[in-house]
């Protein structure tokens, strides 16, 4: 098995955490993950939290290029906000997953690989 070490950050925002079940799905240039339960024994999704799993897949997914994320009720619907989701492949590469945005539903969300920053980072002054 080949093992995808996924790593997530809820927001540190008022009412950012969330008891509902977590799922996600890695989308690699090779194939897809299976959709994954992130959900335990022990709360995984509190504000402000870090939190590690790991996600075996028959074979590499090569390069990773999206997940997706949903939540499904477990008790009473709530809103979730992760921060960002990192994943460390087997071959020690890192991918950044920018999320930044609220879960209110029990939709699927497709996040794209990529660094977050303001398109206003990215622009070059020239000062006269």
């Amino acid at each position: 098995m080949i093992n995808y070490e996924v790593t997530v950050f809820t927001g540190n925002l008022a009412l950012a955490s969330t008891f509902n079940n977590v799922y996600i799905t890695l989308v690699g240039t090779d194939g897809e993950s299976k959709r994954i339960d992130l959900t335990s024994w022990k709360p995984s999704f509190f504000r402000g939290q870090v939190s590690h799993f790991i996600v075996s897949c028959p074979k590499s997914l090569g390069k990773l290029v999206m997940i997706k994320l949903d939540k499904q009720k477990r008790f009473l619907q709530d809103s979730w906000y992760p921060a960002k989701v990192e994943v460390k492949s087997p071959t020690n590469k890192t991918y950044h997953f920018p999320i930044y945005h609220w879960i209110t539903d029990s939709e699927v969300y497709c996040f794209r690989e990529g660094t977050g920053l303001w398109k206003c980072a990215c622009l070059i002054y020239t000062f006269q």
